[in-house]
């Protein structure tokens, strides 16, 4: 892994240029409450739906069935035809997957990766934000072994092979093997006791910040084991030139962009991606579609 942690240093420019967006009412939902204002250009970028294959759906696919529109500001629930919850409203709502929370997927996060590497003097030089609650940062308890790929009776054996002897004994303890990798935290003491970057009023957020490249924002490797990997997308990005910010909240289906105008229209026309341009203002909240009224269950 070629991330180095950081600590908040790089990142307390950022910290101070979002400040502004959360003394104003409703402001932390807004584009400028995740990327600072002053850039020439802002991008959406939708996070993918998944149909029941597990196929990757586009939203202006979703919308073009439903008769509803793909924009800026669309919020998946209003367009797809359902409720805060993701239960169905209307008849045509979307019954498939709906769009990843924790960052965009590969080959997305690859995609946006080489375009942003491509707009900045510094790609050998980011840094990336990743939030520290994700279960797998430190591991423990808060870490379950919910598989341990080819299916094993309850004596560890292959399914079907004789109970006992040396292949049970083997399966056990490739699953206690598999369990103790799963709980090992991704990083030591110097990164997990370390300072964070406080984004927002107190408690709002903060993040684990470490320098990188592009290669690392394009697939990083936060925890690497003989069995797993940990590639989850970061939440903050942004190269040492500032010429870019990405972030992904939490919680959140689709990743934000500011920078260059040119930077805006690439996106924007990769065939890979799902992207549409917005402002600072743009609302990102779950009643910021002005578009798409959310539906009527009741209505006809």
């Amino acid at each position: 892994m070629s991330l180095t942690f950081a600590g908040p240093a790089p990142g307390r420019w950022l910290a101070d240029a979002l400040a502004p967006a959360f003394a104003v009412p409703g402001g932390a939902e807004t584009v400028a409450g995740q990327v600072p204002r002053g850039y020439e250009a802002y991008a959406r970028v939708f996070h993918p739906a998944r149909d029941d294959d597990g196929a990757p759906v586009r939203w202006a696919d979703i919308a073009a069935l439903r008769g509803t529109v793909l924009h800026g500001g669309a919020q998946f629930a209003d367009l797809a035809g359902l409720d805060e919850y993701g239960y169905a409203l209307v008849e045509d709502a979307w019954d498939g997957d709906a769009p990843e929370q924790y960052g965009l997927p590969q080959p997305d996060l690859g995609h946006l990766a080489a375009v942003l590497a491509a707009h900045t003097t510094t790609p050998g030089a980011l840094y990336l934000g990743l939030w520290p609650g994700y279960g797998w940062v430190r591991g423990g308890d808060a870490v379950s072994l919910l598989g341990t790929g080819p299916s094993q009776d309850d004596a560890g054996a292959p399914a079907g092979a004789p109970a006992g002897g040396a292949a049970a004994a083997d399966g056990l303890q490739e699953r206690l093997a598999m369990e103790a990798e799963a709980k090992r935290p991704a990083f030591g003491p110097e990164v997990l006791d370390g300072p964070q970057l406080s984004i927002g009023p107190e408690g709002y957020r903060s993040y684990l910040v470490f320098e990188g490249t592009s290669g690392d924002l394009a697939a990083p490797l936060w925890k690497d084991g003989r069995w797993s990997r940990e590639r989850q997308a970061p939440n903050l990005a942004w190269p040492r030139d500032r010429a870019w910010v990405l972030s992904t909240e939490l919680y959140e289906d689709s990743t934000i962009i500011a920078g260059s105008a040119a930077l805006v229209r690439e996106l924007s026309a990769h065939a890979g991606l799902e992207v549409r341009a917005v402002d600072a203002d743009t609302g990102l909240g779950a009643d910021a579609d002005r578009v798409n009224a959310a539906p009527d269950p009741g209505g006809p």
